[in-house]
């Protein structure tokens, strides 16, 4: 894993980035969240940084952290132009980054929400998903701020991107009712969205855990928890997932990463590879013999040079996938 801080116009994008790994072909490319601190307009909440990046990065999503424009005397609309910025840096970067450019969800909360929604109704370049924490969705928010909020529910439309919101029901800061008005509108739009309202819950929850409590134990709510699981499957269910099948959609190299079975069936592969490494073959029959054949060719070899007698290195390894690319 990679980790980065991008520098943009006015604002920095902390960058997680999962490192390629010829044993998952199938991760090369990932798709990302763009999150988004809350801390109304006047700060980026650390609670709601790097711990809801980290644990999205943990389900396999490449994840980007955007501290923008925030302050007393800033605008608004500074913010917006920075979230506008760093979608476009993700899009014109996506090879370089190891992301789909397809397949980009924003994640905001509080604050933080308020500009997700706002960038995924009005931003050049709209994310395929949104997932608001206890947003401030509604103008009355801006007042208390004394910052102008552009009114969201009046920016809905059939191009808004599906969204996942979760609230509690006593939030005292951000009333239930801006989730609950946005859900309408988006419903009215005919936009898919999934709305979790918790019974109890503080304002800020973040991920809810003991780690992002700040060691207050009234930020500490498992019910509320709940909150990023339901949300990782809801993103699976908008992104996709990434490719599994029974081996034989494997679609990476055929080097020592891949399955056996496939370098077998390649005559001219495992010609190379039993002529390079004679222990491979010695370690199929020797499997066959033992009954135990259908594991072996399911792994790599890779996977099973430990264990082998004659052990294979790391550095005949790397000679191999070498020559296969050469005489292959």
């Amino acid at each position: 894993m990679k980790a980065f801080i991008k520098n943009l116009t006015n604002s920095t994008i902390t960058e997680y980035i999962h490192d390629k790994s010829g044993e998952m072909p199938n991760t090369d490319i990932r798709p990302a969240v763009l999150v988004f601190p809350g801390g109304g307009y006047m700060m980026c909440s650390d609670r709601e940084a790097d711990p809801v990046a980290l644990a999205y990065l943990a389900e396999g999503y490449n994840a980007f952290i955007l501290r923008y424009t925030v302050g007393i005397d800033e605008p608004v609309s500074k913010s917006f132009a920075d979230a506008d910025e760093a979608m476009a840096y993700l899009h014109s970067n996506a090879g370089e980054l190891n992301i789909d450019k397809d397949k980009i969800a924003v994640v905001g909360f509080s604050a933080g929400g308020h500009l997700a929604a706002w960038l995924s109704n009005h931003g050049k370049i709209k994310p395929q998903a949104a997932v608001l924490g206890y947003p401030a969705i509604l103008a009355e928010s801006g007042k208390m701020l004394r910052k102008e909020f552009p009114e969201l529910c009046e920016k809905v439309s059939k191009n808004t991107p599906p969204t996942f919101i979760f609230t509690t029901r006593n939030d005292t800061v951000v009333a239930a009712d801006h989730s609950l008005q946005y859900a309408m509108v988006l419903n009215k739009a005919k936009v898919g969205y999934e709305l979790h309202i918790f019974s109890d819950g503080l304002h800020g929850l973040s991920m809810a855990r003991t780690f992002t409590s700040s060691g207050n134990a009234k930020m500490v709510n498992d019910d509320v928890a709940q909150w990023f699981g339901l949300s990782v499957r809801w993103l699976k269910s908008i992104l996709g997932d990434f490719a599994v099948s029974d081996g034989a959609g494997y679609n990476g190299p055929l080097n020592s990463h891949a399955p056996i079975s496939l370098l077998m069936e390649n005559t001219d592969i495992w010609k190379v590879v039993t002529g390079f490494l004679p222990a491979a073959a010695a370690m199929v029959k020797q499997s066959e013999e033992s009954g135990g054949s259908d594991a072996l060719t399911g792994a790599s070899l890779r996977q099973i040079a430990p264990f082998s007698d004659n052990a294979l290195t790391e550095e005949q390894l790397d000679m191999l996938d070498k020559k296969l690319r050469k005489e292959v």
